[in-house]
């Protein structure tokens, strides 16, 4: 039932009931992943930065996280966060659903998403603040990131567009430039302004909400500096490519149809895309799909996918010939 879906209870630490709304909330929805909710929390923590609020939404876990997130427990484990609030679900109504819950409640200026097997940098606040009082016209700004997996190795992503210039609509959609939901922060006015999050996607409702931003007539700060978190990979997005495929062609779909005045470079951002799964496909081994994605991308746009693909080769050699160790940044996972 949808009632299932409210939350079932709100607790809050070392929170004054005449304090002044802070400048940041911070939101993590987590489900069954203890351990590393953990590791996130004690990111929190690090920050440089202290006037903010952290909103943890248990989206159903099964897993010790309900007895972990006892306001008692979290206030001996992280003495130094200054608040922490928690909505618990009792079934999990996705994460869609569970940042709105969060939002819904946050008293914060702004809004930063942090998922909870990603961690930030101690800088990550502060940093990211500036970008944004540095641009009061800006609606939002993400950040450079690492990856990391649980082997300890980590690299720094290439987010730069692949075809320099053009529409940050259009690079939103081919190149999908915020990674992660935790290299992202935003002004809480721009979802009062163009809504929450869609709950009916399961996968890409943050993609989703970010055309939104960007149709809405909004800007999104590209990122900046030194990378400030860090994200794990693989991420449960791969390993659903195929029902994340589906989503973003409905997402597409609505775009497209809703504002024509993109529809000339419709057939590029499809072959754009459907060349991304293509290679994701074959990472995991899903040799049909992928097949099917580099027919779609070679029928639909031919020239198009050939020189991306031919740029996306080189710029891989270039990458490989210059890398150094210096280019290779610590795991957050290291001690």
């Amino acid at each position: 039932m949808e009632a299932e879906c409210e939350p079932l209870g709100k607790s809050q630490i070392q929170r004054e009931p005449d304090l002044k709304t802070c400048r940041i909330s911070i939101v993590i929805p987590t489900r069954n992943r203890l351990e590393k909710l953990r590791r996130a929390l004690a990111s929190i923590e690090q920050q440089t930065f202290r006037d903010y609020e952290v909103w943890l939404v248990d989206d159903g876990s099964t897993d010790g996280t309900r007895g972990f997130i006892d306001p008692g427990q979290l206030a001996r484990t992280y003495p130094n966060i200054p608040s922490i609030h928690t909505l618990l679900n009792e079934r999990s109504c996705g994460a869609a659903a569970a940042r709105n819950q969060a939002l819904a409640r946050a008293q914060g200026e702004l809004i930063a998403f942090l998922d909870d097997d990603d961690v930030w940098f101690p800088n990550y606040l502060q940093q990211q603040l500036m970008q944004l009082d540095g641009h009061p016209k800006a609606a939002a700004c993400s950040a450079r990131h690492v990856e990391f997996d649980a082997g300890g190795s980590s690299h720094r992503p290439d987010t730069l567009p692949l075809f320099e210039g053009g529409d940050p609509l259009i690079h939103l959609l081919t190149d999908s430039f915020v990674h992660t939901m935790s290299i992202f922060m935003c002004r809480r006015a721009a979802f009062d302004s163009i809504g929450m999050f869609d709950e009916k996607l399961s996968i890409v409702h943050d993609w989703d909400w970010y055309a939104r931003l960007l149709l809405s007539g909004n800007s999104i700060l590209t990122p900046a500096g030194p990378a400030l978190a860090g994200h794990e990979v693989p991420g449960g997005l791969v390993e659903r490519h195929r029902a994340w495929y589906a989503e973003e062609q409905a997402v597409l779909d609505r775009i497209f149809a809703s504002n024509r005045q993109y529809s000339a470079r419709q057939r590029q951002v499809r072959a754009h895309r459907a060349l991304v799964f293509a290679r994701i496909g074959l990472s995991r081994r899903d040799y049909v799909f992928a097949l099917r994605r580099l027919m779609e991308a070679f029928s639909g746009a031919p020239l198009h996918s050939l020189r991306a693909v031919a740029l996306r080769l080189l710029r891989n050699c270039r990458s490989a010939i210059s890398r150094e160790p210096s280019s290779h940044t610590r795991s957050p996972l290291s001690p």
